[in-house]
């Protein structure tokens, strides 16, 4: 069962992965964290959940990320391929 998170757990979770574009400084101000709350304390009280996330995020990127580096072998010259 999972377990029960704070408004501000929740919304940095939301955030993180999103708006923050993965910067866990910029999720804690997003999620209305204090500027004075280590955002260290946060990451490890919420360690499992970001993993999980991590994973799910993974899950749902891989495949294109896969795909535009399998397209960049067969031709480099493709527009947006650095």
């Amino acid at each position: 069962m999972a377990r029960q998170l704070t408004e501000n757990q929740q919304k940095f979770l939301e955030v993180l992965f999103d708006e923050a574009n993965g910067d866990v400084v910029a999720a804690k101000r997003l999620s209305g964290y204090s500027e004075n709350t280590p955002t260290r304390s946060i990451v490890e009280s919420l360690r499992d959940e970001i993993a999980d996330a991590t994973r799910s995020y993974f899950a749902r990127t891989a495949p294109k990320a896969a795909m535009a580096m399998t397209n960049a072998l067969y031709d480099p010259t493709e527009l947006g391929i650095r």
